[in-house]
């Protein structure tokens, strides 16, 4: 269990969640006779709930109520409740609006810069960013971490062009992972005193699952020594992105601002420690939206034990992003730039659709031939990539999108 204190989760959940949230009120006391949960064990008790559940946003957001009157101690007590509950700023997980008051925006740059600072990031590195700019957690976290860190960062529309990226000398690149691998696997500049990939210390895969292959891949374009990619990603829903250490493995994730529950899918209790279960999330200090007991349909282990590279006392998860195994065959191939995988069910046989952008110069009949004898998919679709960025916004960036019944 991601530990946060009885004693602060107690708090939290009596005197903000409750007091202010009359529907999340009611699932709280429920669980427990009619008082709110004082225990992580009670805490468990709780029935859970998917985004699909959350049909009315205003459910789950903060409301106190509002001094009244015109004296200097309301005015300065409605603007002090205002900067705490307030939603000023919105991303939508899920198609869910999830409202953010100033007090939390601080609190996500905060996250971001030990984010940042955990990753390897220093304070005279360049960022080169092309995480899409929009409603969504890991353009802000990275926009507000890097500010509150004070590290110098561009964030330009995905994806850059290789010599405009040139211009700017990054030493950190962020980015999705297909993203990323169409900007940094090109080879347009294969001379290593003038490739300013060769400058790159730190890439960090953001917003999508990364798998071994993909990884690889941008690894060894990589020749900084100690160069390094990480992967910083949360389920949707999660207020912060969980983020991997320099030298660590699995996701660190983040005790004093959630609490993450490992359960069985089926009884909904507590997996035993170290066994994989679905990960259930329950926000900790956050007052625009607050979310109770999330089933994120992610699956994963917990270890409680502090980090091995870092010594960051943990918990780290270990996820199991639950995608196909024949997304290896498309992030493995270099022709390959980006691409989305689509199963459905017609007349009773299953089909795999695969949309997919090539790298420039890429034979396509030689590519698709090499793909097929690994894939057998039921369709290709070449796209440009403007056409396929389009696809992957309909489906919260999802590469694999699942329609079969």
């Amino acid at each position: 269990m991601g530990r946060g204190s009885d004693k602060t989760i107690s708090r939290y959940l009596r005197r903000e969640v409750a007091a202010h949230s009359s529907a999340q009120r009611a699932r709280l006391t429920a669980a427990s006779g009619g008082s709110v949960p004082r225990t992580q064990e009670e805490l468990a008790r709780v029935r859970s709930i998917t985004l699909d559940d959350v049909e009315d946003p205003g459910s789950i957001m903060l409301r106190p109520p509002w001094p009244t009157g015109d004296g200097r101690r309301a005015v300065k007590a409605r603007k002090e409740l205002e900067r705490r509950y307030k939603p000023v700023h919105w991303i939508v997980q899920s198609g869910v609006p999830l409202g953010s008051s100033v007090a939390d925006l601080e609190r996500l740059g905060r996250i971001g810069a030990r984010w940042l600072k955990g990753s390897g990031v220093r304070s005279d590195d360049v960022v080169l960013s092309f995480l899409p700019a929009g409603p969504n957690l890991a353009y802000w976290q990275l926009v507000l971490g890097a500010r509150e860190f004070g590290v110098s960062a561009f964030h330009v529309p995905p994806v850059p062009r290789f010599a405009d990226a040139a211009k700017l000398l990054p030493t950190v690149v962020v980015g999705r992972p297909a993203d990323l691998a169409r900007l940094l696997t090109l080879d347009e500049d294969s001379d290593p005193r003038t490739d300013w990939r060769s400058r790159v210390r730190i890439v960090i895969a953001a917003g999508q699952p990364l798998d071994d292959g993909l990884r690889s891949r941008l690894q060894a374009v990589l020749t900084t020594k100690g160069a390094v990619v990480l992967w910083a990603w949360a389920a949707p829903g999660v207020r912060a992105m969980w983020w991997e250490c320099r030298g660590g493995i699995d996701l660190h994730t983040w005790p004093d601002a959630e609490v993450v529950q490992i359960v069985d899918p089926l009884s909904g209790t507590e997996a035993p420690p170290g066994t994989d279960g679905e990960i259930v999330w329950t926000a900790l200090g956050w007052f625009g939206s607050a979310l109770v007991r999330l089933r994120t349909g992610v699956f994963g282990a917990l270890d409680p034990a502090p980090c091995p590279a870092c010594g960051d006392p943990g918990p780290r998860l270990l996820v199991n992003t639950g995608e196909p195994s024949f997304l290896r065959v498309l992030d493995r191939n270099p022709g390959v730039a980006a691409w989305q995988a689509e199963l459905r069910v017609v007349d009773g046989y299953e089909e795999l659709l695969v949309f997919l952008s090539p790298n420039p110069g890429v034979v396509l009949p030689q590519l698709l031939a090499v793909l097929d004898a690994d894939l057998g998919a039921t369709q290709y679709v070449v796209l440009d990539h403007k056409a396929l960025d389009v696809r992957l916004a309909q489906h919260d960036d999802s590469r694999v999108v699942d329609l079969r019944p």
